[in-house]
């Protein structure tokens, strides 16, 4: 199956994307953006404080940059994709198979059999590579989905409200807290 000269080793891309922009952004993260952009602006004018507002609109920015660019690291699919196998894998049938084999090999045989056909790790399908076209304006490496990027996101919206609360007067009020004078 696999050839002598094959450049990725074992590595079948989970689907075949279509053909980015002149930019390096296609159609699907066009949209993304700008349905974010739209709920974040629509988020300014929710009746609140203008830092709670603000870091709302960072927060919806953020996640919309997050779903329009984050791939899985070991499959390299979007986070639709990623959602889809988790809810058909959820949803799926479950039954209870009986094998009718007496003499079934072990996992642990198995699993030695399989090491030992098996000499090259395949990589990760978006390692290295920055993107799908060569002659794009901007080069975008996909983000890795996971906690790290979700953590990222709520920290930088929050230090966005806080900041924004800070430049509104939230610095008068925590020097009439501590009863320190002013600059």
């Amino acid at each position: 199956m696999e050839g002598e000269g094959s450049a990725v080793a074992g590595a079948v891309p989970p689907q075949i994307e279509s053909p980015k922009t002149f930019i390096g952004v296609g159609a699907r993260e066009l949209v993304i953006l700008g349905v974010c952009a739209l709920l974040g602006t629509l988020s300014l004018f929710i009746p609140s404080h203008l830092a709670i507002r603000i870091g709302i609109a960072v927060l919806v920015a953020g996640l919309g940059l997050a779903m329009a660019f984050g791939r899985d690291r070991r499959s390299g699919k979007t986070i639709e994709g990623y959602i889809f196998d988790l809810f058909r894998f959820y949803t799926r049938k479950r039954f209870r198979q009986k094998g009718t084999d007496e003499e079934a090999p072990s996992p642990h045989k198995m699993r030695r059999s399989l090491l030992v056909e098996t000499s090259v790790e395949p990589e990760p399908i978006y390692a290295g590579v920055e993107s799908p076209i060569e002659d794009a304006w901007i080069s975008l490496k996909p983000l890795p989905l996971g906690a790290g990027l979700l953590f990222s996101v709520l920290s930088f919206a929050f230090l966005a409200g806080l900041l924004a609360w800070i430049w509104l007067g939230g610095l008068v009020e925590i020097q009439a807290w501590l009863g320190v004078s002013g600059f």
